[in-house]
């Protein structure tokens, strides 16, 4: 089957995500994937169409869109369907294509979507990874029924209606987009996980800690990944500097995003002696980090009502980690955590329910702790590998 997927979130060089894996996994089904993306201005952007093997990426210059202003990034976001549609044209113009898989964010392609499904008379299958833009007023970024409002959420119904059929990232996702669009069935609605080839995380350095400054008998909890709005780290990091003087709790925060500048004032700014910030990493270094951390953090700001999944917990999973869940209400990864016995949830805004997550993490054995990292493992295995993904999303299309 020839597959056209479409997302602005393709890495450049190697790097695995759930979509580099998710379109791995399909090749390896047989099927043939081009892959449509974006070239940001910070990336050096030009439009280039890269091959290797059987999978194409077509890279559009888009401008900036991740990290930078909103205004910018709309404006961007705007102009890219005019541009994702000249390109495909240029660099496609005699391909034929059976499937469309398209993530969201962006919902604002829903008109190249819209004419790409026409053209290539193609299943479409909409990967739902924000909903928007509620996602954004609940954070504040735009008010509700406001102009913009209409324009995104005209947007947001167009893009559903056009699915033959949408995957959300867990159960509360389903249910949600249910009840707030009735023209939807759930026949069309299901779920469709994020999910990841696992992989072999190697083996720890045992200096790492001491190297890092890191209390070799502290219990290091890690929050890696995308740093932004939607976590809430001011609270977060409030919390750990009132943990300064309990000693068997280590933090380390690392990635980037538009609040990394943020955290690193605050850092610069107060010394705390029991957080480490740190930006990218390659791939190898991460995998340290992770190596050295005991528990993985999920962080939801509490002000979402939209249910989020967050990616980084797969990373936590596959490294046998337990999970501490600091999340608001509208989100089931909690529950699912807890239902397979490999973490613990606590309120986002609540200092004295987290400070108590935190000590509790820290008086378990290590015996408990290998326990609740088995089952982790275990629940990466049942439910977020990229093979599960693939035969949820094909078990519709037959050509």
């Amino acid at each position: 089957m020839n597959i056209l997927f479409v997302t602005i979130a393709w890495p450049s060089g190697n790097k695995s995500t759930i979509y580099t894996d998710l379109v791995k996994e399909m090749q390896n089904k047989g099927h043939s994937i081009s892959v449509l993306t974006i070239s940001e201005k910070r990336d050096n952007e030009r439009t280039e169409l890269l091959e290797s093997g059987n999978l194409r990426v077509l890279r559009v210059a888009s401008g900036n869109i991740t990290k930078t202003s909103a205004l910018r990034k709309g404006m961007n976001l705007i102009m890219l369907n005019r541009k994702m549609e000249k390109a495909m044209k240029q660099y496609f113009p005699e391909d034929k294509f059976d499937l469309i898989i398209a993530t969201t964010p962006p919902i604002t392609i829903s008109t190249l979507l819209k004419r790409l499904k026409s053209k290539y008379r193609a299943g479409l299958y909409l990967l739902l990874k924000d909903i928007w833009p509620q996602g954004s007023v609940d954070l504040g970024v735009i008010k509700k029924r406001s102009l913009i409002w209409r324009y995104f959420r005209k947007h947001e119904k167009r893009i559903y209606q056009i699915s033959d059929y949408i995957g959300c990232m867990s159960q509360a996702n389903v249910d949600y987009l249910l009840s707030k669009n009735s023209f939807l069935t759930s026949e069309k609605v299901e779920v469709c996980p994020n999910s990841i080839i696992p992989y072999d995380v190697g083996e720890p350095d045992p200096n790492a800690r001491r190297r890092l400054n890191i209390p070799e008998e502290a219990t290091v909890f890690l929050l890696s990944g995308n740093l932004g709005l939607g976590h809430g780290l001011d609270f977060y990091y409030d919390c750990i500097l009132k943990l300064q003087d309990y000693k068997d709790a280590f933090f380390l925060i690392g990635g980037a995003g538009t609040h990394y500048n943020y955290l690193e004032e605050r850092v610069k700014n107060d010394n705390p002696v029991n957080l480490k910030l740190y930006s990218w990493l390659p791939e190898k270094d991460f995998q340290q980090i992770l190596l050295l951390s005991d528990v993985g953090v999920v962080l939801l700001k509490q002000a979402y009502t939209t249910p989020q999944f967050p990616s980084r917990l797969l990373a936590y999973l596959n490294r046998s980690m337990p999970v501490l869940n600091v999340i608001n209400e509208a989100t089931d990864i909690g529950d699912i955590v807890e239902k397979h016995e490999c973490g613990f949830s606590v309120p986002h805004g609540d200092q004295d329910e987290f400070i108590s997550g935190i000590k509790r993490f820290c008086s378990l054995s290590q015996d408990e702790k290998l326990v609740m990292g088995n089952n982790a493992n275990a629940l990466l295995h049942k439910k977020y590998r990229a093979e599960k993904a693939t035969e949820v999303i094909m078990n519709h299309f037959d050509y």
